[in-house]
């Protein structure tokens, strides 16, 4: 299964967001932190644990095939020593890329669920809040289109 190319181009948006453009090794582990805890708070409020541990399993099983930069990253929390050793290992550019393909296959396989825009608009808006809080129906494709 491969992520749509709306979901690739979600995941590049969130990763830029999270990354803030950085790509010292520090900021691709404190953005793959980030994105690992928000996205596990967001839906998990919205899917439950059961359901986002499910989801997490497949989107990383997915990614993992082709980064294995994300081989021992569980996105469950205290990942930090797992990301910075990766970051070691692989460097930032791989486990960035697996990042972005992480969040892509969530999309994917969230959207065979709920839709793809829905799954979409779902992760951007939970992996990334906006600082002001504010939760907006539109996606950022549609604002930016």
């Amino acid at each position: 299964m491969t992520p749509s190319a709306a979901a690739n181009d979600a995941a590049r948006r969130l990763w830029a967001r999270a990354s803030g453009g950085g790509s010292a090794p520090q900021d691709v582990a404190s953005a793959a932190e980030c994105l690992c805890a928000q996205s596990r708070d967001g839906l998990g409020r919205w899917i439950g644990a059961p359901g986002y541990r499910a989801l997490l399993d497949r989107a990383l099983g997915m990614a993992r095939a082709e980064h294995p930069a994300l081989r021992d990253m569980s996105c469950l929390g205290g990942d930090e020593a797992a990301i910075a050793a990766a970051v070691r290992a692989n460097g930032q550019g791989q486990v960035a890329e697996g990042m972005v393909a992480w969040l892509a296959a969530m999309m994917e396989v969230l959207g065979r669920i709920i839709g793809e825009d829905t799954a979409v608009r779902l992760v951007e808006q939970t992996a990334m809040p906006r600082p002001e809080g504010v939760v907006s129906a539109e996606t950022e494709r549609a604002r930016d289109g």
